[in-house]
């Protein structure tokens, strides 16, 4: 009876050294996990949203500017590429059939007179004037003229590009509370102020200067006198 007793205890104490490790162990791992949760969190916090723009991150003030459609079309009219000559091209080149090839030859002659017993000599004007009506239906300078068309529609697609990645890297910036230490915001926003300003032969900040002057008149309008 007492040897069935001592082997009871041994191995309900075994039984108890055993789990305790695996408890040790769940609990460690758990804390492992969320540890790392943390982790994640705060890198996920530091990164940010939009993946690397950390500098940028921070109380938002109202962005006074033009909208994104009117730099574009100071950008078009700066680069020429507001209007679409190449219909214009086109029509010319086919009335052009309508306008005559002129050439003009002369000519000296020279003969004999039995009679006078002398030589005779002369002179003949030529003019040949020659008309292409088939140019009126179609000309060879037309595929040159569509060629050119593609060229200018590639480099508007990618003015436009650059323009929109400028305007919204501004408007960003921009929309920052600058403070002390902020000199890359604002070196940023600078930066794309002068890429506008260069696109679009110097509009952008004379629009802005403009715009934000309105503003200011406006809210001077509505603060009421004390």
């Amino acid at each position: 009876m007492r040897a069935a007793t001592i082997m009871l205890i041994l191995l309900v104490l075994r039984s108890s050294g055993a789990a305790s490790p695996a408890s040790t162990t769940s609990r460690a791992g758990t804390a492992a996990a969320g540890g790392r949760g943390a982790g994640s969190i705060d890198e996920a916090a530091v990164t940010g949203a939009d993946g690397g723009t950390a500098e940028l991150a921070g109380a938002r003030v109202p962005v006074i500017g033009p909208p994104v459609g009117a730099v574009l079309s100071a950008a078009y009219a700066t680069a020429g590429f507001d209007h679409d000559p190449g219909a214009g091209w086109t029509r010319r080149a086919r009335l052009a059939g309508l306008v005559p090839w002129v050439t003009v030859r002369t000519a000296r002659d020279t003969s004999w007179q039995d009679e006078h017993s002398e030589v005779g000599h002369g002179t003949s004007l030529e003019v040949r004037a020659t008309w292409r009506l088939d140019r009126l239906l179609f000309d060879s300078h037309e595929l040159q003229i569509s060629a050119i068309e593609a060229a200018r529609q590639r480099e508007r697609r990618r003015l436009a590009t650059r323009v929109i990645r400028s305007y919204f890297t501004w408007r960003r910036a921009a929309g920052v509370a600058l403070g002390a230490g902020d000199d890359r915001v604002a070196a940023r926003a600078a930066e794309a102020t002068a890429e506008l300003d260069a696109l679009t032969d110097g509009w952008f900040s004379n629009e802005l200067l403009r715009l934000q002057r309105g503003a200011s008149g406006t809210r001077t309008r509505q603060t009421p006198a004390p």
